[in-house]
């Protein structure tokens, strides 16, 4: 079984659990667990949920929305050192659009780092730790799957540029070198949406939060910086 198939089968039964034991709707659970980031902490912790049973399953969503906490520890990966995040210096054509993209996953901020070190031959391996913190003012999108709706999000992006929505926060799956030749497919109308979509069902996943606008920099908190200048 694939880790993104993995990650969506443990997510689907921790929400129907969460929505059996407290009577509530699908939506009205989904709506909690985007709230207390159940979602991307199942990513996280997918390996050691894969072991426990259903009550254990239960038990664990329970702890984290009887935390009641919505800060979100956060990494990023980059080869340049830098105080402040400069929204202008953002790259385009990004899979949620021109943002400063964060992820759940240290490693994955660390692969981040050594890609752009290697590509731009200049700078270091820095990984940056932040803290988000959430709040109802912000407008925020998650994707919680591969699906149709991540994948035309992700085209609209990518194909126009800037930013194709007015989210101050999206979080989801990225498009990285696991995806990219399905979705390159599928940009050029090679493959059909849900022909797409079934192909990324058998892809690793991992996760991406992207920062688009002031407000949304006002909720991330800078906590450390790892890594030295190369030479």
């Amino acid at each position: 079984m694939s880790i993104q198939s993995d990650v969506e089968i443990l997510s689907i039964q921790a929400l129907e659990l969460y929505t059996k034991a407290h009577n509530l709707s699908e939506k009205e659970a989904s709506d909690i667990f985007h709230r207390h980031q159940v979602f991307e902490k199942i990513i996280l912790q997918h390996e050691y949920l894969h072991q426990l049973d259903s009550s254990e399953t239960l038990k664990y969503v329970e702890e984290i929305i009887g935390k009641e906490v919505s800060d979100l520890l956060l990494y990023h990966g980059s080869n340049v050192a830098f105080n402040e995040i400069d929204l202008s210096k953002s790259h385009n054509r990004r899979d949620f659009g021109r943002g400063f993209y964060c992820t759940v996953l240290e490693s994955q901020a660390k692969e981040w780092a050594h890609r752009l070190y290697i590509r731009n031959f200049s700078g270091g391996e820095y990984i940056y730790q932040y803290v988000f913190r959430q709040t109802d003012n912000l407008k925020i999108k998650r994707f919680t799957a591969l699906d149709a709706e991540w994948l035309d999000f992700v085209k609209e992006n990518r194909i126009k540029g800037g930013i194709q929505h007015t989210y101050d926060v999206v979080i989801g799956p990225v498009a990285d070198d696991n995806t990219m030749e399905t979705i390159q497919l599928y940009l050029s109308g090679i493959l059909r949406s849900e022909e797409a979509v079934e192909r990324l069902r058998y892809n690793k996943v991992n996760n991406q939060v992207s920062f688009h606008t002031p407000l949304a920099l006002k909720h991330l908190f800078f906590e450390n910086r790892k890594g030295d200048k190369h030479d």
